[in-house]
């Protein structure tokens, strides 16, 4: 389907589309294609012709009804692009029915043409990634570890009874490179004899979860 035209010689649009018609005498009728159209005339394409001048009787199939016509003949020839022959036909007079059908069928061209522009606009428009309806999720972020205690700044001495009933004297001493956890059973000082248990624990946290074992489990 093309775009519609300008007829000059009356300033009125040409549509260039196929439509089936039938035409000629009482004697003789023929078939062919409307290959154009306007509300003055229209030029047809069949197999056969009739003479310039003739007055011929034309019905027009539309896509929702047929019109009957009269016409005149004002030219015929060949066609350069097939055996076919043309003529071009001039309305003898107006016709209601013709122009409410060519009217209705003008519409229904330009709405096509509309469509088919329309399509071919948005099929070659860029795919985009539609929209995300849900917000994605924020990352949780960790906890911050609880501050720790700050540690003494010297030594501690610590009085533990142990649950068989034991006393127990902790001293906790701090080193270059962390603390010194000494434990000795009671009644004894610290110092006479050799401790009952100690280590060297990296901060003072990791002293005094050592002095709770030893007495949990002694």
């Amino acid at each position: 389907m093309t775009a519609p035209g300008t007829d000059k010689r009356k300033g009125k649009p040409r549509f260039q589309k196929r439509l089936s018609v039938r035409f000629g005498t009482e004697a003789k009728m023929v078939g062919g294609n409307v290959v154009e159209i306007s509300e003055g005339g229209m030029r047809i394409e069949s197999t056969e012709s009739f003479p310039v001048h003739s007055v011929i009787t034309v019905f027009v199939q539309f896509p929702r009804h047929s019109v009957r016509l009269r016409a005149r003949v004002i030219w015929n020839g060949g066609s350069s692009e097939s055996s076919s022959s043309r003529m071009g036909l001039a309305l003898t007079q107006p016709e209601p029915k013709l122009k409410q059908a060519y009217g209705e069928w003008v519409a229904e061209v330009k709405k096509t043409a509309s469509e088919a522009h329309s399509a071919g606009t948005a099929s070659a428009a860029p795919e985009t990634a539609a929209p995300s309806t849900k917000a994605a999720a924020a990352p949780v972020p960790p906890s911050p570890a609880p501050p720790r205690a700050p540690e003494p700044a010297g030594p501690v001495r610590r009085r533990l009874e142990s649950r068989q009933g034991q006393s127990y004297d902790a001293l906790l001493e701090r080193q270059p490179e962390g603390w010194q956890l000494t434990i000795v059973q009671l009644p004894r000082q610290i110092g006479v004899g050799a401790p009952d248990f100690q280590s060297d624990c990296p901060d003072y946290a990791s002293a005094e979860k050592a002095l709770r074992d030893f007495v949990r489990t002694h």
